[in-house]
């Protein structure tokens, strides 16, 4: 990487910084040193200006670390989310190939049904003809029975 180069002033003071970041990253990471340097010395009044450029170093170092068990944090969190969005899916999964196989059995059942149906119609017209059937056959039974009776009455 080729390195870039950056004047930039920290607290009064005139720096050349050279790095692998653009420049605009360079200046916007000097302000921010200065930017502290300025937060604490408002707090920090007498002392030597390496002690004020520790304490902004400490300073940034806590929130970099701050920003970094966030992140940590974050990370887990997105791994929890990828779990459980791989977890939901598998469920959703599940429950499409369930539905379909409901679908499939009512299908299945809807048809058994029909067929059921069109038994229990062919079955009722059989009945019919059989009532109609041994209906006939009592009235000819009757007749058969008044001819017998007349016949006996005849022989008598």
């Amino acid at each position: 990487m080729e390195d870039r180069k950056a004047c930039v002033r920290i607290y009064g003071q005139d720096y050349t910084i050279s790095g692998e970041r653009d420049e605009k990253t360079i200046i916007k990471i000097a302000a921010y040193v200065d930017e502290k340097m300025r937060e604490i010395s408002k707090y920090f009044t007498a002392g030597p200006q390496g002690s004020l450029a520790v304490l902004a170093a400490v300073n940034i170092a806590d929130e970099y670390f701050e920003a970094k068990t966030k992140i940590s944090e974050l990370e887990a969190k997105a791994r929890q989310t990828e779990k459980d969005s791989e977890h939901y899916m598998k469920m959703w999964d599940e429950a499409k190939r369930s539905f379909m196989q409901y679908k499939e059995e009512a299908a299945k059942s809807a048809e058994e049904r029909r067929q059921s149906e069109e038994k229990y119609r062919k079955l009722e017209e059989k009945c019919s003809e059989f009532e109609s059937s041994f209906f006939d056959i009592q009235m000819e039974n009757i007749r058969l029975k008044s001819e017998l009776e007349k016949s006996r009455k005849n022989d008598e």
